[in-house]
């Protein structure tokens, strides 16, 4: 399965998606890493935690990332079922990031 396309910011910061399914999957899979990462913070530092959250197969990565034959800077959340990728629009006219839209590109494994 790969489902993909557009998000937005809305007035308050929140992310809003091009259709009900985009969100729901992005949702599920970012509740997911984030329960799983959290859980070992609790206990233990952050370096640790991710080192623990990445054996049970949860990681996320906030990096520049080859996509459709572009380097965009993207955030991918990786679960056992899923990778997630986002990133942000680039202006056509000045080649910088917009950082209130962009796309979304939801994947199994």
């Amino acid at each position: 399965m790969e489902i993909q396309g557009k998000w937005t910011r809305d007035e308050e910061g929140f992310m809003e998606f091009e259709t009900p399914e985009l969100q729901r999957h992005y949702e599920a899979i970012t509740d997911k890493y984030h329960q799983v990462y959290n859980r070992y913070a609790a206990e233990l530092d952050d370096d640790e935690a991710y080192y623990k959250a990445l054996e049970d197969g949860y990681e996320m990565v906030t990096d520049y990332k080859t996509i459709d034959g572009n380097q965009e800077f993207a955030t991918t959340y990786i679960t056992p079922a899923y990778v997630a990728d986002v990133w942000y629009e680039t202006d056509e006219f000045t080649q910088k990031r917009v950082y209130d839209r962009g796309f979304i590109r939801i994947s199994s494994k």
